[in-house]
């Protein structure tokens, strides 16, 4: 008898987690729809924003390293101005232009958190005023990508603290 009870168990679960059953049949109902409209809007929001302010920030980057050289820091009488690329990171400023990368680097990663925010929201808002299943499956996926945009930022930043962290034992 708890041999059969467990198959039968055995085999309802097996059933429930069948994707060809369970998930492709599934509905949105009106509370449900509302809410990923919701999240659609936030996140043409969050798009919108991440996209402004890592503009912003690439921008104000960019004239601060234009204008480094011409800072007045006087450390003493030189004949040589460096140029090339090793004047991008190197000189007197030498901290201040790595700083400035770093945040020309964040910026980049903004705008694209931004853009792939903004296409998760355009995609599921399309897909829901359409009914369309498909494109609500390119939303996920857009979703997906986001998050994976924003798990590899997280990641390597980690990894570049504990690398410093390690660094100053």
């Amino acid at each position: 008898m708890e041999q059969e009870q467990f198959q039968h168990e055995h085999q309802q679960s097996s059933t429930d987690l069948n994707p060809a059953s369970s998930l492709f049949q599934m509905n949105l109902d009106a509370h449900n729809s509302y809410n990923l409209r919701s999240a659609s809007s936030w996140a043409k929001v969050l798009g919108v924003c991440g996209a402004i302010t890592g503009s912003i920030l690439i921008v104000l980057m960019l004239v601060l390293l234009s204008k480094v050289n011409e800072v007045i820091w006087y450390v003493g009488y030189s004949y040589r101005r460096s140029s090339g690329f090793g004047s991008l990171f190197s000189g007197p400023s030498e901290q201040l232009k790595l700083g400035a990368w770093i945040m020309i680097i964040t910026g980049i990663i903004f705008v694209v958190g931004g853009i792939f925010s903004y296409h998760f929201g355009n995609k599921i808002t399309a897909a829901l005023r359409a009914n369309d299943q498909n494109g609500l499956n390119n939303g996920f996926a857009a979703l997906r990508n986001y998050f994976a945009v924003r798990a590899i930022t997280v990641i390597l930043v980690m990894i570049i603290l504990l690398m410093n962290l390690a660094n100053s034992l």
